[in-house]
């Protein structure tokens, strides 16, 4: 009897602990559950600390003007800390598509003529790398999104990626452009690893210099991060 009342009791003990673990579980997951701006937060901390990473910005619906009378419709290239920039630019020039190379060195930015093809210097009110610095205009971006939200039921759920959603003042974006569109949002999505909170993709929807149409996309994905990469002035 005493037997087998022992038994019973240590089941007993054995069910209860495994309610308290699972429950313990359940506040774990809930705890470490975190808002679009803590996720935005720790993304800032990791993106400020990379030394290199692989860029592709594309244009839908749109293209925005950039220097030399060019219109960006495409851009694939790699940045290096924490000033540097290569990159091979596809445009629009007078109603043509043409593609030049350019690279960016400090405040220096030379670019490729496209129509003698050889290296000129770019006017010192544009640099390619400002939208693409890691220290500034990517997180830049970030720092900047108005009422951030994190989108539910997406890849975060299986562990890789949060989604958050917000807009941003277009003036966020002038370095990209000679000018923008003032008092104006635009839609902004970023897409960051759940795990190394690097940023992967950022997509932002919306007018932001006044030759531009309403409805532009522009998509800028990010990988190959902290990989070695050369970069050095053409002339």
């Amino acid at each position: 009897m005493k037997k087998g009342l022992v038994t019973i009791v240590i089941i007993i003990i054995n069910i209860f602990m495994l309610f308290t673990l699972l429950a313990c579980g359940e506040e774990v997951i809930t705890t470490q559950s975190l808002s679009a701006s803590e996720i935005i937060n720790n993304s800032i901390d990791k993106m400020n600390v990379i030394s290199s990473f692989h860029f592709e910005l594309v244009h839908e619906g749109g293209r925005t003007p950039i220097a030399m009378g060019l219109e960006l419709d495409k851009a694939i290239g790699d940045v290096t800390k924490p000033d540097k920039l290569k990159a091979s630019i596809t445009a629009a020039l007078g109603g043509m598509l043409v593609k030049v190379e350019v690279v960016t060195i400090g405040i220096t930015t030379y670019m490729t003529n496209p129509l003698t093809k050889e290296w000129e210097l770019v006017p010192g009110e544009f640099s390619a790398i400002s939208i693409l610095d890691p220290n500034a205009g990517i997180t830049a971006i970030l720092e900047d999104i108005v009422d951030p939200s994190v989108v539910e039921g997406e890849d975060k759920d299986e562990g890789g990626s949060y989604h958050i959603k917000g807009e941003i003042p277009s003036k966020s974006l002038r370095p990209i452009t000679l000018s923008s569109v003032e008092g104006v949002n635009v839609t902004v999505d970023v897409w960051i690893d759940a795990e190394t909170f690097l940023i992967y993709q950022i997509q932002v929807e919306g007018q932001i210099t006044e030759t531009e149409k309403l409805g532009i996309i522009r998509i800028l994905k990010l990988s190959n991060y902290n990989q070695e990469v050369e970069i050095e002035s053409p002339i």
